[in-house]
């Protein structure tokens, strides 16, 4: 460095003789040595280091002089040469690293194409370019273009405007790079930069914001011409002119710094409040338009590899710790362009026992149909655990499990009637959804007067219909089985013509590998399957010691409960398939409502299975913790189903929903020994289980490339769901054959309260 200066965003202090401050607002900065404080007088861009040497010889050495510059140059405190007249533009770039003169050049040689997509004024974005000193192309000189601009700026009045899509493609054809900016609206939005094979594309941005459109995308199919009504509609000069600057600073950046924060990113600045969010576009291999959709056509084989256990304190036996996966994943949340549209916790406050959190669903789904819709917007995913990152990291994962589970009309299919295949092929939706005989004979009533909404019953099958299938892995026969595409996904169009099953997310389960999401799923069947037993059949079932688990955190939230006035105790529901699986129940002590509260867990981990159906307790506990003046239950809740539970059931009625005190209560010892440390080796050893009690285990991989997370949908016919299915098998045999009722439960005399959740 020949003539070596401070750079222009530092305002050196010089304090003592050895001490010297350097301020900025970007951080503070302390030098200390010998000759520092003479040196930094000198540090001006006029001096030459043998000129600092010459000036200070009476009292330095040509070393010491050399050593303190060295002290400010190792930090990169230092440029070259004078600052010149401007020293603000000068600090600016030197503030982020950049030589100011390199960018004021990259400035002056590029040219920047600007257009406009709806009804949107380029004109104070044009001036506004301008004063970054680079050269603005109107589109048609660009498209005729002599030399071609190094970016594009796209202005639009809506992202998903149907135009943007001929602009895309030109833009990618030519590997032009451009900037997408919405200037109208109370929400105003800057980016992403959109730069062809390193970021996503407009595709991917748009596939992302329309799921996050539900509203928006059900009024277009009504109104059936395509189009959305205009929403971004407030406008105000100071709106307008906030945004034509940000677009000339992310350009400046782009060209000036050749780096920008905008790059893969939408910044939105709610003009009103000042609130500004950070949305990532996230690249989709996927993507028809700059990746490659024969990704997910691959086959549905699937090769268990090990995995070793290296996370097991909550949440389940994980492959890494919660932190890590969150990290990886929070990118995905976003209310414009995430998977999961929210995460927000649900206690009011933070209590430091429990923890949940609701998130938000992306659903891009067909039809037309106002109460799906409804569903739909009001249906959150739910995240607990016993830490606050674990709630976090378990929500957000549930989010994208059902993110994963849409149907999109990208997978392959086998379009067939069932008669085509037969049995040993295909999976019959019966075996599946376990209706029985009279449920279908009497759904029309049942459906209009008490289904409420998660218990109706479909139309018979038709096996002489064509529906489409989608190609499964069964782990039982290592061989492809076909399950009902309308089952295996989320509002799949076939449900639309021929209403034969209710799609739900019972056995899909997300996971940082296949084999995590495999087990957990299995073990989410287990759960259901033994919940479904025991309360149809109203057995009563032994209670489970808490203290044998020698956790501190039972003791913790005990006492949590107890100073609520609630109880908490396990019920032991373990099934013939040996996967320990337990109730927890909670309810008031001290009011004729008893707000009895249920949450479950499975898991080969007795420790995981209690602790599962702990917390699931907890997060339905914000529903009813707030009380009236009188002493009364404040519902935060407005189910119908769920209200009439809370407030209806208690214990001396419902005798079986707490631990029998006529039946000694198990510990957790009576399951020591179940679990391999390996998650493979336990999908294999609960696959073996199932086989030994007749059952398939069947998975279909809903894995997507972009959201870096395995996603898996099990089934197993035969297992039976804790919704109110009532056809024959093991809802009837297996409480009898391990002695829960003496003799099978006639369908009439079946619990006729459902379950509400």
């Amino acid at each position: 460095m020949d003539l070596p200066r401070f750079k222009a965003h530092l305002v050196p202090q010089i304090v003592g003789p050895d001490r010297v401050f350097l301020v900025s607002e970007e951080g503070h900065y302390l030098v200390q040595g010998k000759a520092v404080a003479e040196v930094a007088l000198l540090l001006d861009g006029t001096h030459t280091i043998a000129e600092m040497a010459e000036k200070l010889s009476d009292r330095f050495t040509l070393g010491e002089v050399v050593f303190a510059v060295s002290k400010f140059q190792r930090f990169r405190h230092l440029a070259e040469g004078p600052i010149g007249t401007d020293r603000a533009a000068v600090a600016f770039w030197e503030a982020q690293g950049v030589d100011a003169g390199e960018a004021a050049r990259r400035l002056d040689e590029a040219r920047v194409e600007i257009t406009s997509v709806g009804a949107v004024d380029e004109a104070e974005a044009v001036a506004a370019l301008r004063t970054t000193g680079t050269e603005v192309l109107p589109v048609t000189a660009a498209a005729v273009g002599v030399t071609g601009p190094a970016l594009a700026v796209v202005l639009a009045d809506d992202y998903c405007n149907p135009q943007l899509a001929v602009v895309d493609a030109r833009l990618r054809a030519a590997g032009i790079p451009w900037l997408l900016a919405k200037p109208n609206g109370a929400d105003v939005w800057t980016g992403p930069y959109m730069v062809p094979g390193a970021t996503g594309c407009w595709r991917c941005l748009t596939q992302r914001l329309e799921g996050n459109r539900q509203v928006e995308a059900y009024l277009r199919r009504k109104r059936g011409d395509g189009t959305s009504p205009p929403a971004s509609l407030a406008v105000a000069p100071w709106s307008g002119g906030l945004s034509a600057q940000m677009v000339a600073g992310a350009v400046a950046g782009i060209i000036g710094a050749q780096a920008s924060p905008y790059q893969g990113v939408l910044v939105s600045v709610h003009v009103p409040t000042t609130r500004t969010e950070r949305h990532q576009l996230v690249r989709q291999p996927q993507c028809p338009g700059c990746g490659d959709p024969s990704v997910l056509r691959t086959g549905p084989r699937i090769e268990l590899t090990g995995q070793a256990v290296r996370f097991s304190a909550d949440g389940g036996h994980r492959t890494m710790r919660p932190d890590e996966t969150y990290k990886r994943l929070e990118k995905h949340v976003s209310r414009l362009t995430g998977a999961v549209s929210s995460l927000r916790l649900l206690n009011d406050a933070d209590n430091g026992v429990t923890y949940s959190y609701a998130a938000g669903h992306n659903f891009a789904m067909p039809g037309d149909n106002l109460t799906m819709l409804r569903r739909n917007l009001r249906g959150q995913s739910g995240g607990k655990g016993r830490t606050d990152i674990q709630a976090r990291v378990s929500g957000m994962c549930e989010a994208i499990e059902r993110y994963s589970g849409v149907w999109r009309n990208d997978r392959p299919t086998h379009r067939a009637r069932f008669d085509a295949f037969g049995p040993d092929r295909a999976v019959h939706p019966n075996d599946l959804l376990q209706y029985s005989e009279s449920q279908y004979a009497n759904r029309e009533e049942w459906n209009r007067d008490s289904a409420g909404r998660l218990h109706i019953v479909p139309e018979p099958f038709d096996t002489g219909r064509e529906i489409d299938w989608t190609a499964a892995w069964s782990l039982t026969h290592e061989r492809e089985r076909l399950v009902p595409s309308g089952y295996a996904w989320f509002g799949h169009p076939d449900l639309e013509d021929h209403f034969y099953c209710f799609s739900d997310g019972n056995g899909n389960a997300a996971g940082n590998t296949l084999e995590e999401a495999i087990l957990q799923a299995f073990y989410e069947l287990c759960e259901r399957d033994a919940v479904g037993l025991w309360w149809y059949n109203r057995a009563l079932r032994p209670g489970f010691e808490l203290d044998s688990l020698r956790e501190p955190y039972t003791d913790t939230l005990r006492e949590f409960y107890a100073g609520m006035n609630r109880s908490l105790e396990v019920v032991d529901l373990t099934t013939d398939l040996g996967i320990p699986t337990f109730a927890a129940v909670s309810r008031r002590v001290d009011h004729p409502v008893e707000d009895v509260l249920l949450g479950f867990g499975a898991h080969l981990d007795v420790r995981i299975a209690v602790l599962r159906a702990l917390t699931e307790v907890n997060q339905f506990l914000p529903a009813v913790i707030n009380r009236t003046a009188d002493g009364a239950t404040d519902y935060w809740e407005d189910d119908p189903d769920t209200l009439a539970w809370l407030q209806q059931v208690t214990v001396a009625q419902e005798p079986w929903v707490v631990p029998a005190a006529h039946l000694p209560a198990t510990s957790a010892g009576h399951y020591d020994g179940l679990f391999s440390g390996d998650l493979a080796e336990d999908i294999r050893n609960g696959v073996g289980r199932a086989d030994r009690a007749g059952l398939e285990v069947i998975v279909l991989d809903q894995s997507l490339p972009d959201l870096e997370l395995k996603v898996a949908k099990v089934m197993v016919p035969g297992l039976r769901h804790f919704w109110r299915r009532l056809g024959p098998g093991r809802l009837f045999t297996v409480p009898v054959d391990l002695g829960w009722v003496s003799a099978p439960t006639a369908e009439n005399r079946l619990n006729p309260r459902s379950v509400f959740f």
